[in-house]
């Protein structure tokens, strides 16, 4: 399998690195030469990976094309590159259907949607994919876990779940910041933070329905600390806020 990228930023970079330190069996790896930087660093790092002498060139070298340009730019950059039959895209433009590539790439080419995040350089975190497709799974499998959706618009919910991103990390933050002003050094204050909350997750992976409503039951006896937390923040407004964050980043999503 020969895989190619047109756009190499941090995206590219992260799936890159996770495919290289991965157990897929992959001929080569090509990124396009846009982002000089990004794509020396990533040819110096893995010995596999060559920068091809053009986007054009990466499509003609590749069996597996990713898009990884930004939105606004599709129409420039695709408009000038011819696509071979046989090739699977897939594309992680955000906001962006799969209707509205398909129109710009060669009649019949395999057009796959797909969101990873920054966490599958370290072979962790969920990719949203639509629709099934044998060969982006192969690809992204190793890389963290596949949920193959049934419907564009479902991975599009998923995709605006991403956008929780840097409030999670500013709770961990926050929590870390109260324990340091505790007296807790930086380094114990942040370890501790991020491992509870690792385990709580791995914990909330486990149900067969995936209903966690349980948990927070589970977690709360009557009269102890996590009632009594749960219930402060409730008297703040709960999280509403957040179901509030995700709204708007909807309708931004949605035009």
């Amino acid at each position: 399998m020969r895989i190619g990228f047109i756009g190499t930023g941090g995206i590219t970079s992260a799936i890159v690195a996770g495919l290289c330190t991965s157990q897929l069996e992959f001929d080569v790896i090509r990124v396009s030469p846009r982002n000089r930087e990004t794509s020396l660093a990533l040819k110096k790092r893995f010995d596999r990976v060559r920068i091809g002498e053009s986007n054009q060139d990466v499509l003609d070298h590749s069996d597996v094309v990713i898009l990884a340009i930004l939105p606004q730019d599709m129409k420039k950059i695709l408009a000038d590159l011819d696509f071979k039959s046989g090739q699977v895209v897939i594309h992680l433009l955000a906001g962006v259907k799969i209707s509205e590539i398909s129109p710009l790439i060669e009649p019949g080419i395999t057009v796959i949607r797909a969101v990873p995040l920054p966490c599958v350089a370290i072979h962790k975190g969920p990719i949203a994919l639509f629709p099934e497709n044998e060969t982006a799974v192969s690809l992204f499998e190793v890389l963290g876990s596949v949920i193959v959706v049934d419907s564009e618009l479902q991975l599009e919910s998923l995709s605006i779940v991403t956008a929780l991103m840097a409030p999670y990390y500013a709770l961990l933050n926050t929590v870390s910041d109260w324990a340091v002003n505790q007296g807790i050094g930086r380094k114990n204050a942040t370890d501790y933070t991020t491992a509870m909350f690792g385990a709580l997750s791995l914990i909330a992976e486990q149900p067969a329905d995936g209903d966690i409503r349980s948990l927070i039951k589970e977690s709360m006896t009557r009269g102890g600390l996590n009632e009594l937390a749960m219930s402060t923040i409730d008297e703040r407004g709960g999280f509403d806020n957040v179901v509030h964050a995700l709204d708007r980043v909807k309708i931004k999503v949605t035009g």
